[in-house]
């Protein structure tokens, strides 16, 4: 009888350095997992080329070659998207959790261990950490990295009140979540920041959550990273799939996510500043914001950029 694994992960890619994938699979291999706890599930949404060192030429929906786990695919398809690519590792995915990993970034296994002990407990249907930006130097965690926290140095309770009291990290490879959590939630097709809206309806759907402090995901930032777009069309296609998100979980009007809308808007204003660097922009989105109700936002000291950038809004 073939055994559930405990966690899929899946890997969405397109056209990353072939060196950076590899890096990305040997954090994954280096965790301390059995044979039949993981499963890796490859992605590759449209490459202007398959990866080579993963399948063979023309093949779709195969095999991983041999490594630590025996459960992996590498599935390609026509290129539609980071959330389309998502979504297709969920149907094809059979563990009990999920983690997505991007291919240019890595899990960090001495620091993962934590996340991985609490998924085999099986009381969490979300498991969040902290992500870096820090080069990893053979998954060695950073000398001022925290350890594995103690229990009273753990956040638990239902994602309700973790969207009331806590400010949400809504990026989608910071955490590892059940399965069954998912229910019919999927990430919305062509969207910029897609995770803004997928987070937040995910935690609303969850029971339990644990927060650990500690960093078991490394970042990796470069030119090509799709948030890191400079151009003025994407700036604006940005900006517009920000504000798209913001009213689609207003119009939720579920009082829970109060809290992570009015911080959205704080970073829409703020981005709307710096990637178009235009008053006469920033005033414009200002008034459609108060056309919709948006505006003005309650002065709470969710941080202290927060409590800024909400001031001078209110003000303009």
């Amino acid at each position: 009888m073939k055994m559930t694994p405990l966690i899929s992960f899946i890997i969405a890619y397109h056209n990353e350095p072939e060196a950076l994938l590899k890096a990305c699979l040997d954090s994954i291999h280096a965790l301390p997992l059995e044979k039949d706890e993981a499963e890796i599930l490859v992605v590759d949404d449209g490459s202007e080329t398959p990866a080579t060192s993963l399948c063979l030429p023309g093949g779709e929906n195969i095999s991983l070659p041999s490594g630590k786990f025996g459960g992996g695919r590498y599935i390609r398809q026509a290129q539609a998207g980071l959330s389309v690519a998502r979504n297709t590792g969920i149907s094809h995915a059979q563990g009990r959790y999920i983690q997505f990993v991007d291919a240019d970034d890595c899990l960090i296994p001495p620091a993962y261990e934590a996340v991985i002990e609490q998924l085999r407990k099986g009381k969490a249907d979300v498991v969040m950490f902290r992500m870096t930006k820090k080069q990893q130097n053979k998954f060695t965690i950073h000398n001022t990295q925290k350890k594995l926290p103690s229990e009273g140095k753990v956040w638990r309770g239902a994602g309700t009140s973790f969207l009331l009291h806590c400010n949400l990290r809504a990026a989608a490879c910071a955490y590892a979540f059940r399965r069954e959590t998912l229910g019919d939630l999927r990430f919305y097709p062509g969207l910029y920041h897609e995770d803004e809206l997928f987070t937040p309806l995910l935690f609303l759907r969850a029971k339990s959550i644990c927060d650990l402090d500690i960093a078991a995901y490394f970042y990796r930032q470069h030119s090509g990273t799709i948030t890191h777009s400079v151009s003025q069309e994407k700036a604006q296609n940005r900006l517009n799939d920000i504000h798209f998100i913001i009213n689609g979980l207003n119009n939720l009007g579920e009082p829970t996510l109060d809290r992570r809308i009015q911080q959205l808007t704080v970073d829409y204003l703020q981005k709307t500043w710096t990637l178009t660097s235009s008053f006469q922009v920033l005033r414009k989105r200002i008034r459609e914001l108060r056309d919709e109700g948006l505006l003005p936002l309650p002065l709470r000291r969710y941080s202290l950029r927060y409590l800024f950038v909400a001031t001078i809004a209110n003000l303009l």
